[in-house]
């Protein structure tokens, strides 16, 4: 099945139908990828490069107002097989052959080209190919797009040899610059990014990752970056609020106050959050992850389905459980000898409920993007 007809289900109302797809096996290998090139472009690519899926640990929410956000890189990414060409035109393809211009892959890829071809890294006249496979879900709020983006940004720099560029969106930017044990706080509006200490296989930690499948009836993100824009407009920027309470008690809108008080108190969990990193406290992240996770509520987020999920890994041993991005996909921080109980705890509520079970995996914060052949 895939995202469209999940999305036509969802605004049917049958938003519990499960996972979209299913979650790739090992993604194809140079070779694959290499004889992909030769046989839908005719020549050799001139390298291979990876980039990896990202986990939003918290802020994603907060974009519209330029706010900050955690991200972790995910053992799960993309490889793609890049070469440029001077004829102009960018394809797309996978081993099993070409995509078409309308798919979102190729979507991706010529907003990749058309960056370049703006910031010189590649001339006017020069096209892209690209074949490309991946071991991450196309659709579960992981960054599956971001992650090819990154992968034929950094081939186009390598190539070039020259920087990447300065202004890359958020997404890719997460993915190049994520590293093993770390994660990455990026401001979502200049797109500066840091890395703090995040190893949790030295902390005996590991994350869980759950995908249930569950999509909203329509896409929120325009409504609520617009209530966040507007609210800014009024009060100023949310990150600068000085009196909380009393600020909330001058806005008469209740959708509005419930908004506020969201941005304005998570970006107050994720500096303590990265108070916690500095010092390597990564154990103790996790009542902050539930804090952040409970207050998407006044978000109109999460969906019952994520709900369940987190509700269920915390019941079963998680320190801390929360939503990431928009849709239907929730993680949570778990002691390693927890894992189990935890993976086994989510499906089992889901049985008992009659829903389709979620898509589990456990991961570490993985390296960012790179050269591999």
């Amino acid at each position: 099945m895939g995202v469209t007809e999940a999305r036509v289900r969802a605004v049917l109302g049958a938003r519990d139908g499960g996972p979209v797809g299913s979650w790739p096996g090992a993604a194809p290998g140079p070779a694959s990828l290499n004889a992909g090139f030769v046989k839908w472009f005719g020549t050799e690519p001139a390298g291979l490069w990876h980039a990896p899926g990202r986990l939003a640990l918290m802020g994603e929410q907060t974009a519209a107002i330029g706010g900050p956000a955690l991200f972790a890189a995910l053992p799960w990414g993309v490889t793609a097989a890049v070469g440029p060409t001077e004829d102009g035109r960018t394809r797309t393809a996978t081993p099993h052959g070409p995509l078409s211009e309308r798919h979102r892959a190729a979507r991706e890829v010529e907003s990749v080209a058309a960056s370049a071809r703006a910031c010189g890294l590649l001339s006017d006249g020069q096209g892209l190919r690209v074949v490309f496979g991946a071991d991450l879900p196309a659709h579960s709020s992981l960054g599956y797009a971001a992650a090819l983006g990154a992968a034929v940004t950094l081939a186009l720099a390598d190539l070039a040899g020259a920087d990447l560029p300065e202004d890359l969106p958020v997404a890719r930017r997460v993915c190049l610059t994520a590293r093993s044990g770390q994660v990455v706080r990026v401001n979502q509006g200049s797109g500066r990014a840091a890395l703090f200490p995040f190893d949790l296989t030295a902390a005996d930690l590991r994350l869980v990752v759950m995908d249930t499948g569950a999509l909203p009836r329509r896409d929120p993100r325009p409504t609520r970056a617009a209530e966040l824009t507007r609210a800014e407009e009024l009060l100023g920027p949310l990150r600068s609020i000085q009196d909380l309470p009393a600020t909330l008690r001058g806005i008469q809108h209740p959708v509005l106050r419930e908004r506020v008080e969201f941005a304005a108190t998570e970006i107050h969990r994720l500096n303590a959050t990265v108070g916690l990193l500095r010092t390597d406290r990564c154990g103790e992240v996790g009542p902050v992850l539930s804090a952040s996770h409970l207050s998407l509520r006044g978000f109109d987020l999460p969906l019952r389905t994520v709900e369940a999920a987190v509700e269920a890994a915390a019941r079963s041993g998680a320190r801390g459980a929360r939503m990431t991005g928009w849709a239907g996909t929730a993680f949570a921080l778990v002691p390693s000898d927890r894992v189990e109980d935890v993976a086994a705890g989510v499906r089992e509520a889901f049985r008992g409920r009659g829903r389709p079970e979620p898509r589990v995996r456990v991961a570490v914060p993985a390296e960012g993007a790179r050269r591999v052949d």
